[in-house]
């Protein structure tokens, strides 16, 4: 097999390959002959249908498997012979025969060939957090709020306060879709309501109706409810307020910590420790790699980028449709993905370089490490870890989170460190935000 690859651009590229003694019509009539038996044809039993018969029912398509199985050989033969990784799929722009030799021409990209990585005058942020005492009290404030009770009253609703209701609502004197609701639970004061709804059931109590009018806003989720002026004929159900567990060792043992106060105390402050520490990681993680791109301008083969785009595409209909929204409709196109696509793909290069120069290698002792960090807030910890180091691909998982984080030290190491001290507050909504 003779192969020739020509440079068409800076990634792309074009080979040609000679495939001498291919004997495609040797093996195509081999084809037709193993077929031969179990051909019918009108007016033949089978397997006596003449060969010429069946070349015309099966001729084409032995053929186009034949040579399709040609390509599909000598073209992986090819590629290994050669050294090349294609960044994209091979598109064939020529076939021919001459003689016993088959021969084709491929067009595809490659990826770029990165000499160096430039990190020099490189200067990042380190940002530095703990989990403050103030901080441990806040969370066991949510973790009230969590498990608040709600005492009935027979006054008016406060702010503040819950009110249970049932409305119908009317545009124009007509119901609209969306606009009834059966013991629906408002906290006045809490804003989920359209604006205004709020506000006008305040000092209402149990068994009291009311008409309640509003506007929706212009950018109303619904845009044939947006802007226009509605009445919703609201009846109060009940009025209650928030009543919150007193900190105890009930409330412990209601947390799922028999042993009290303290040692609910201690668990949360770990539990956000854990928290904060991969928060951080992840946003200091995030400067560096975007301090990589920033440095490092990489001329990207199409292929890979558009594929990324796909799958961050994908990625963002799935969470929707985990968060209830109906994306029937909605026109996503690969456009808004293609710059973090363009990034992504540019990093796995670069991190590659970086990886592949300083030899960097997770050790099992690191990502045991982390295995055991991550099954550390299950319920039975060595089941987790079972499954983790009993799983390939679970545990090729870790591993490339071990070598990222390695990458990420590596490069710290590399340029000037700025450290910013910030709050486990700042660390944790800047997170939720991302």
């Amino acid at each position: 097999m003779q192969v020739t690859v020509e440079n068409v651009s800076e990634l792309g590229r074009r080979m040609t390959v000679t495939v001498e003694d291919a004997n495609i019509e040797q093996t195509v009539n081999d084809r037709l002959n193993a077929l031969r038996p179990n051909v019918k044809a009108a007016g033949f039993r089978p397997g006596k249908v003449p060969m010429k018969m069946v070349a015309q029912m099966h001729g084409a398509s032995a053929r186009n498997e034949t040579i399709d199985g040609v390509i599909q050989n000598s073209m992986q033969e090819a590629f290994t012979q050669e050294k090349i990784q294609p960044a994209s799929r091979p598109s064939i722009e020529e076939i021919k025969e001459e003689g016993e030799s088959f021969i084709f021409v491929l067009s595809y990209e490659v990826f770029p060939d990165i000499k160096d990585v430039n990190m020099k005058g490189a200067k990042v942020e380190k940002v530095t957090a703990e989990v403050e005492d103030a901080d441990v009290d806040n969370m066991l404030e949510t973790l009230r709020e969590q498990r608040a009770t709600w005492e009935t009253l027979k006054r008016g609703v406060k702010d503040g306060e819950q009110i249970t209701v049932d409305f119908v609502g009317t545009i124009g004197g007509e119901a609209f879709q969306g606009g009834t609701g059966t013991d629906v639970a408002i906290e006045i004061g809490s804003g989920n309501m359209i604006p205004g709804f709020e506000d006008q059931l305040l000092g209402k109590k149990a068994g009291q109706e009311t008409t309640v009018k509003v506007t929706f806003p212009e950018d109303y989720q619904a845009q044939e409810l947006a802007g226009k002026e509605a009445e919703f004929a609201v009846t109060v159900k009940s009025v209650a307020k928030k009543k919150l567990p007193k900190l105890d060792k009930e409330f412990a043992a209601l947390c799922g910590v028999e042993a009290g106060l303290a040692a609910l105390k201690k668990e949360v402050r770990a539990n956000m420790g854990r928290e904060l520490e991969n928060a951080l990681k992840q946003k200091n993680k995030k400067t560096i790699m975007d301090m990589l791109t920033e440095k490092n301008e990489v001329n990207l083969p199409e292929a890979p980028v558009q594929r990324e785009a796909e799958h961050l595409m994908e990625q963002a209909k799935n969470n929707l449709k985990q968060q209830g929204v109906n994306i029937e409709g909605i026109p996503f196109t690969t456009d808004g993905f293609m710059d973090s696509a363009k990034q992504r793909v540019a990093l796995s290069l670069l991190i590659g370089k970086i990886i592949s120069d300083n030899e960097i290698q997770a050790d099992e002792e690191s990502v045991k490490a982390v295995i055991d960090l991550m099954a550390s807030s299950y319920e039975d910890p060595e089941d987790v870890v079972n499954h983790y180091m009993n799983d390939p691909q679970k545990l090729s998982e870790v591993q490339m989170m071990v070598v990222e984080d390695m990458v990420v030290e590596h490069v710290l190491g590399q340029v000037k460190v700025e450290q910013t001290a910030s709050t486990f507050s700042e660390v944790m909504n800047a997170s939720n935000a991302a």
